[in-house]
């Protein structure tokens, strides 16, 4: 009994670690890094809108630029100094992002914000020249199929994580003071 509610506890406390970004589409991405200050096609918010942004700069550009945008203005690229003035030089945030994150979220940003877009428009019950509607239907399909794993992003999934280790260790402990106590009344008071 005890071997399965460790093997129970510690599923539970690796499973978070299960989902990674790998399955986003990027718009959860996108929200949690870049959603509070840009936006896809609707305009400015406190940083550009960012739809089109890879027909205005290179991917490996935009790699570096999202990086550490900051370290690009001191160095003077022209871009990233044109760019940084253009906003009123409100700094944009370093991203902890490795490449293949960044690069799901250009591919949000590429598909006008959408994460199904694909899907969507190779959905044959979808009429082929009405675009609003297959980004529609594909974002009520995005909604209606949200499952555990993208309903939190990787941060909450990390602090669940931690929690579920914590909770763990407790248990642990738990078992081995008790063990210890049951093995301390069986011992001959001397």
């Amino acid at each position: 009994m005890k071997t399965t509610h460790l093997i129970l506890l510690a599923s539970l406390v690796s499973f978070p670690f299960t989902q990674s970004f790998a399955g986003d589409g990027g718009g959860d991405m996108f929200k949690a890094n870049c959603g509070a200050c840009h936006t896809v096609g609707n305009g400015k918010l406190v940083g550009p809108d960012l739809k089109g942004v890879e027909t205005r700069h290179t991917e490996s550009w935009m790699l570096k630029w999202i990086k550490s945008s900051q370290a690009m203005v001191q160095a003077g690229d022209k871009e990233a100094v044109k760019l940084f003035a253009d906003n009123s030089s409100i700094p944009m945030p370093d991203q902890a992002l490795t490449d293949d994150q960044i690069k799901t979220i250009l591919g949000f940003i590429k598909a006008g914000g959408q994460d199904n877009v694909v899907a969507a428009v190779a959905d044959p019950s979808i009429a082929p020249d009405n675009n609003a509607t297959a980004n529609q239907k594909a974002a009520g399909e995005e909604k209606n199929s949200a499952s555990f794993f993208t309903m939190f992003s990787f941060t909450e999934y990390l602090l669940m994580s931690l929690l579920g280790f914590l909770l763990l260790i407790i248990y642990i402990l738990g078992t081995a003071i008790r063990t210890l106590a049951e093995k301390h009344k069986e011992q001959p008071a001397q």
